[in-house]
Protein backbone atom coordinates (compact mmCIF):
# COMPACT_ATOMS: atom_id res chain seq x y z
CA UNK A 1 0.00 0.00 0.00
CA UNK A 2 0.90 3.66 -0.58
CA UNK A 3 -0.38 6.80 -0.24
CA UNK A 4 0.17 9.41 -3.12
CA UNK A 5 -0.06 13.19 -3.07
CA UNK A 6 -2.67 13.61 -5.66
CA UNK A 7 -3.49 17.16 -6.52
CA UNK A 8 -5.68 16.38 -9.89
CA UNK A 9 -7.72 12.47 -9.54
CA UNK A 10 -8.29 12.64 -13.29
CA UNK A 11 -5.19 12.86 -14.44
CA UNK A 12 -3.87 10.16 -12.10
CA UNK A 13 -6.45 7.46 -13.35
CA UNK A 14 -5.29 8.55 -16.98
CA UNK A 15 -1.42 8.34 -16.11
CA UNK A 16 -2.30 4.58 -14.81
CA UNK A 17 -4.27 3.84 -18.08
CA UNK A 18 -1.43 5.24 -20.46
CA UNK A 19 0.39 2.73 -18.38
CA UNK A 20 -1.74 0.19 -19.97
CA UNK A 21 -3.54 -1.42 -17.12
CA UNK A 22 -7.42 -0.88 -17.10
CA UNK A 23 -9.56 1.26 -14.77
CA UNK A 24 -12.43 0.19 -14.13
CA UNK A 25 -14.79 2.85 -11.46
CA UNK A 26 -16.32 0.69 -8.85
CA UNK A 27 -18.54 2.24 -5.52
CA UNK A 28 -18.87 6.12 -5.37
CA UNK A 29 -20.42 7.80 -2.56
CA UNK A 30 -21.68 11.55 -1.93
CA UNK A 31 -20.94 12.28 1.37
CA UNK A 32 -22.94 14.61 3.66
CA UNK A 33 -20.63 17.13 3.38
CA UNK A 34 -20.93 17.17 -0.70
CA UNK A 35 -17.30 15.81 -0.89
CA UNK A 36 -17.28 12.14 -2.67
CA UNK A 37 -15.41 9.08 -1.81
CA UNK A 38 -14.56 6.37 -5.06
CA UNK A 39 -13.14 3.74 -6.01
CA UNK A 40 -11.02 2.01 -8.54
CA UNK A 41 -10.13 -1.51 -9.82
CA UNK A 42 -6.89 -1.62 -12.09
CA UNK A 43 -6.49 -4.46 -13.82
CA UNK A 44 -3.91 -6.02 -16.63
CA UNK A 45 -5.04 -8.87 -18.57
CA UNK A 46 -8.01 -9.78 -16.78
CA UNK A 47 -5.95 -9.82 -13.65
CA UNK A 48 -6.71 -7.51 -10.69
CA UNK A 49 -3.09 -5.93 -9.92
CA UNK A 50 -4.62 -3.02 -7.53
CA UNK A 51 -6.85 -0.57 -6.17
CA UNK A 52 -7.42 2.75 -6.06
CA UNK A 53 -9.36 4.98 -3.15
CA UNK A 54 -10.22 8.63 -2.96
CA UNK A 55 -11.51 11.47 -1.12
CA UNK A 56 -12.26 14.47 -3.43
CA UNK A 57 -14.09 17.42 -4.30
CA UNK A 58 -15.05 18.41 -7.81
CA UNK A 59 -16.69 21.12 -9.82
CA UNK A 60 -20.23 20.17 -8.27
CA UNK A 61 -18.57 21.00 -5.20
CA UNK A 62 -17.42 24.15 -6.04
CA UNK A 63 -20.52 24.97 -7.41
CA UNK A 64 -22.27 24.62 -3.60
CA UNK A 65 -19.43 26.57 -2.38
CA UNK A 66 -19.56 29.84 -4.13
CA UNK A 67 -23.36 29.01 -3.88
CA UNK A 68 -23.35 29.63 -0.32
CA UNK A 69 -26.26 31.88 0.94
CA UNK A 70 -28.26 31.98 -2.32
CA UNK A 71 -31.50 30.58 -3.02
CA UNK A 72 -32.57 27.13 -4.77
CA UNK A 73 -32.93 28.29 -7.92
CA UNK A 74 -29.51 29.95 -8.20
CA UNK A 75 -27.96 26.61 -6.38
CA UNK A 76 -29.53 24.30 -8.63
CA UNK A 77 -28.56 26.88 -11.51
CA UNK A 78 -24.89 26.62 -10.26
CA UNK A 79 -24.84 22.89 -10.39
CA UNK A 80 -26.38 22.52 -13.26
CA UNK A 81 -23.45 24.64 -14.83
CA UNK A 82 -21.28 22.35 -13.47
CA UNK A 83 -22.78 19.73 -14.59
CA UNK A 84 -22.29 20.65 -18.30
CA UNK A 85 -18.63 21.93 -17.54
CA UNK A 86 -15.30 19.91 -17.82
CA UNK A 87 -14.97 17.96 -14.25
CA UNK A 88 -12.03 17.81 -12.47
CA UNK A 89 -11.71 15.91 -9.38
CA UNK A 90 -9.04 17.48 -6.68
CA UNK A 91 -8.43 14.83 -3.65
CA UNK A 92 -8.44 16.53 -0.07
CA UNK A 93 -6.54 13.52 1.36
CA UNK A 94 -3.99 11.60 0.27
CA UNK A 95 -4.75 8.76 -2.34
CA UNK A 96 -4.51 5.50 -1.04
CA UNK A 97 -3.33 2.39 -3.84
CA UNK A 98 -3.53 -1.35 -2.38
CA UNK A 99 -1.78 -3.95 -4.89
CA UNK A 100 1.25 -5.55 -6.65
CA UNK A 101 4.44 -3.96 -6.15
CA UNK A 102 4.53 -3.35 -10.35
CA UNK A 103 1.68 -0.91 -10.00
CA UNK A 104 2.77 0.43 -6.71
CA UNK A 105 6.21 1.06 -8.03
CA UNK A 106 4.70 2.48 -11.00
CA UNK A 107 2.68 5.37 -9.29
CA UNK A 108 5.32 6.09 -6.69
CA UNK A 109 6.77 8.45 -9.14
CA UNK A 110 3.86 10.00 -10.24
CA UNK A 111 3.56 13.84 -9.66
CA UNK A 112 1.15 16.21 -10.66
CA UNK A 113 -0.51 19.81 -10.10
CA UNK A 114 -3.34 21.13 -9.69
CA UNK A 115 -6.39 20.84 -11.88
CA UNK A 116 -8.18 24.95 -11.54
CA UNK A 117 -8.50 27.73 -9.53
CA UNK A 118 -11.10 26.46 -9.09
CA UNK A 119 -9.97 23.15 -7.58
CA UNK A 120 -7.34 25.52 -5.19
CA UNK A 121 -10.33 27.22 -3.74
CA UNK A 122 -13.23 24.53 -3.45
CA UNK A 123 -10.09 22.22 -1.41
CA UNK A 124 -8.74 24.91 0.88
CA UNK A 125 -12.89 25.61 1.93
CA UNK A 126 -12.85 21.65 2.42
CA UNK A 127 -9.74 21.79 4.24
CA UNK A 128 -11.09 23.95 6.66
CA UNK A 129 -14.75 22.76 7.10
CA UNK A 130 -14.49 19.34 5.60
CA UNK A 131 -13.21 15.90 7.91
CA UNK A 132 -10.63 13.94 6.53
CA UNK A 133 -12.63 10.42 6.59
CA UNK A 134 -9.43 8.21 4.77
CA UNK A 135 -6.69 8.62 7.49
CA UNK A 136 -9.19 8.25 10.19
CA UNK A 137 -10.52 5.07 8.70
CA UNK A 138 -6.70 4.23 8.29
CA UNK A 139 -5.34 5.07 12.26
CA UNK A 140 -8.32 2.42 13.06
CA UNK A 141 -7.55 -0.04 10.56
CA UNK A 142 -3.31 0.27 12.31
CA UNK A 143 -4.64 -0.19 15.81
CA UNK A 144 -7.35 -2.83 14.95
CA UNK A 145 -4.24 -5.36 13.31
CA UNK A 146 -1.04 -4.38 15.76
Amino acid sequence: MIRLEVRDLNKLLKYVADLGYTITEGPHAVLEDSSEVGYWVITRESRVVGEIIAHYVDNHYYALVVSEGASNEEVLEALLRADRAERWRAPVEDVVVIGEEEILTALSKYVDEVPSEEAVEAVAHYERVGIKIVERFLQRLRVAYR
